[in-house]
């Protein structure tokens, strides 16, 4: 159960995972503005906070035109809780999610002609035009087509009658480590040059791409990337490759905070482990505090020198990005928002 919360102080059921909006609306409305002044659009990733319709309510009122999502459990969440803005399927859609696609959702990331044809289908059953994100694979490795099979792609697309090309995508640095450049970018400006106009978006980004315009590598010849997929970069106010922090944003958004039960003079145990953290890592923000180590159930701190611990006595901790997905979505973790 999400609660909205002035503070965290009174809270006697651990661990807790602070999400604060003030900071995350000052993380977006900075990163907004800076992709509305490359004549871009944003819209704003949910998924790692579950699809919470508070955040996304905040996301929005920050100036994010749209949000996007990877899981359907999350933007039905969404729509129960009265977001009527645009929403994105951030994966090809199941087979099996076909009907519920179609249902909830206003774009979805696409690659392959059996999927497409099974949305046409479903959209002409509904009643609906559904619009599509065409993926094109710069070397990620996680989704989307071989940039020479792109034209074939769009043709066959533009054959179904309840589609329609919403635009032309890709995805960098989320699985084999390839990073935007503004070669690979020119590379796609290029792969949409012949469909930009007709085709109203380029997607080209994610909050990787952010470290191309803070470091001042972002050519004006890329001025045709329109629309932007930025998620990590909101939540933790920081270039996603570099992990520095980007001007005028936040990096503690998200805190988890967790209780120690047992003190010893050099270290101490907290109530805390992989099951609430999952693969990512946290840190502890006091610098008294170091990580020893961390078991399903149990994290271990060391503890500096003449600094006392005591049983029931709360840690904080930073988060990273697979740390907060996995807290946030824990079944042993309530979340609280400082308005």
């Amino acid at each position: 159960m999400w609660k909205v919360i002035s503070y965290v102080g009174e809270l006697t059921v651990w661990p807790v995972l602070e999400i604060n909006l003030a900071k995350l609306k000052q993380n977006t409305t900075v990163i907004n503005q800076q992709i509305q002044s490359l004549g871009g659009s944003m819209f704003a990733v949910t998924k790692v906070v579950g699809g919470n319709v508070q955040v996304a309510q905040a996301l929005l009122s920050a100036g994010a035109a749209g949000l996007a999502d990877s899981r359907l459990q999350n933007i039905r969440k969404l729509r129960q809780g009265g977001i009527t803005a645009p929403i994105m399927l951030l994966r090809s859609p199941a087979l099996s999610e076909i009907e519920q696609v179609i249902q909830l959702v206003d774009i979805s990331l696409n690659s392959e002609p059996e999927v497409l044809t099974a949305l046409n289908r479903e959209a002409e059953r509904q009643g609906k035009k559904h619009q599509v994100l065409l993926m094109v694979d710069l070397g990620d490795g996680r989704e989307g087509v071989a940039p020479a099979s792109l034209p074939d792609l769009v043709r066959y697309t533009k054959q179904l009658s309840y589609l329609s090309i919403y635009g032309i995508g890709t995805n960098l640095a989320c699985l084999s480590g390839a990073k935007p450049t503004s070669e690979n970018m020119q590379q796609l400006v290029d792969l949409y040059q012949p469909y930009k106009e007709e085709v109203p978006y380029l997607s080209g980004c994610n909050s990787s791409g952010l470290h191309l315009v803070f470091t001042q590598q972002w050519p004006d010849t890329l001025r045709l990337i329109n629309h932007w997929r930025i998620g990590e970069s909101l939540f933790f106010g920081w270039d996603i490759l570099t992990k520095e922090p980007l001007p005028q944003c936040f990096q503690d958004v998200c805190l988890l905070h967790a209780e120690v039960i047992e003190a010893h003079q050099s270290r101490a145990v907290v109530a805390l482990g992989l099951e609430e953290t999952g693969c990512g890592q946290v840190r502890p923000v006091d610098p008294r505090f170091s990580i020893y180590g961390v078991s399903s159930d149990h994290l271990v701190v060391k503890v500096k020198a003449g600094v006392e611990t005591r049983v029931g006595q709360i840690i904080s901790f930073a988060l990273d990005y697979q740390s907060l997905l996995a807290a946030a979505g824990s079944a042993y973790v309530e979340v609280q928002l400082v308005l």
